[in-house]
């Protein structure tokens, strides 16, 4: 009886604590996915009232940005001297269409589309993937990648 005792206390310890370690597993939650879409439309809002080092606040410190038609750019303040380029040129009104925001624990990824046009005249739009940290409760851009739809501008479209 006394074996029995040990042996179902035993049990019993190792159940709970399977249940407790499978309960300290983080998943991926709708208020998640619900940030992601606000920082996407807060970034666009950044982006457009010209603000460029609260552009920044939306990526990690390691990030790495490849935009379309240029090298590869690690860190934020290579991000800083992009956008600020950009928006020197006249980009304006840019908008950011998250269609698919997914994750899994700190992980996420954000699908979508984005248009942006041009004081000067012209425009562009095409699609991204962001993969996203949560880094302290905040969710921050490590990798982003996007294609444009049309032609790059002086050449003819196929």
């Amino acid at each position: 009886m006394r074996h029995a005792v040990t042996i179902a206390a035993l049990a019993l310890t190792v159940f709970v604590s399977a249940c407790a370690s499978g309960a300290k597993e983080q998943g991926f939650t709708m208020a998640d996915q619900q940030a992601i879409r606000k920082n996407a439309t807060d970034l666009a809002a950044a982006f457009n009232a010209k603000e460029v080092d609260k552009l920044l606040d939306f990526y990690a410190d390691t990030s790495i940005f490849m935009p379309p038609n240029a090298p590869l750019l690690r860190g934020r303040e290579p991000l800083k001297s992009f956008y600020s380029n950009m928006i020197e040129r006249g980009a304006t009104n840019l908008r950011l269409e998250p269609n698919e925001v997914s994750g899994y624990g700190p992980i996420a990824y954000a699908a979508g589309t984005y248009s942006v046009s041009y004081d000067k005249g012209g425009h562009d739009r095409g699609k991204y993937l962001l993969v996203l940290r949560n880094m302290g409760g905040t969710w921050r851009t490590e990798k982003t990648i996007w294609s444009s739809d049309l032609p790059p501008v002086n050449q003819p479209a196929d």
